[in-house]
């Protein structure tokens, strides 16, 4: 994947880290905007937001990613699954702050509880 040379010290590979660190965050910030972008919509064409089918979809994809890049699928699993309810948590909230579409207060039979945090998911959270 990297055409990069190897480290070849103990402070070349920290500095290595620390710039794919940054890159990660970058990426994370970007899409952070684009599921806002995305609430949005969905609250506009008055859709709910979860979309299990598009969630498996998407951690199936985030698996086979990481198994071709030498990568634990289960580690990218558990990382995209916590990306994942972030993204809940925060449209939850960007729902309910809006006050736009479906509630975001009370779930329907669409908009499942996280058990693990009582959130309603209320937007893009398949993004």
């Amino acid at each position: 994947m990297s055409t990069s040379p190897s480290p070849t010290t103990v402070p070349e590979a920290r500095t290595r880290i620390d710039e794919i660190n940054e890159r990660v965050v970058e990426l994370l910030a970007e899409r952070q905007a684009i599921v806002d972008a995305l609430c949005e919509l969905k609250a506009d064409a008055d859709r709910t937001v979860r979309d299990p089918e598009r969630e498996a979809e998407l951690l199936a994809h985030v698996r086979a990613v990481a198994d071709e890049a030498g990568l634990p699928p289960t580690l990218a699993e558990t990382l995209f699954e916590e990306i994942l309810a972030h993204s809940v948590e925060r449209q939850r909230r960007q729902r309910a702050d809006g006050a736009a579409g479906p509630s975001a207060e009370e779930p329907s039979a669409e908009e499942p509880v996280d058990k693990a945090t009582g959130a309603v998911s209320t937007c893009g959270a398949q993004a």
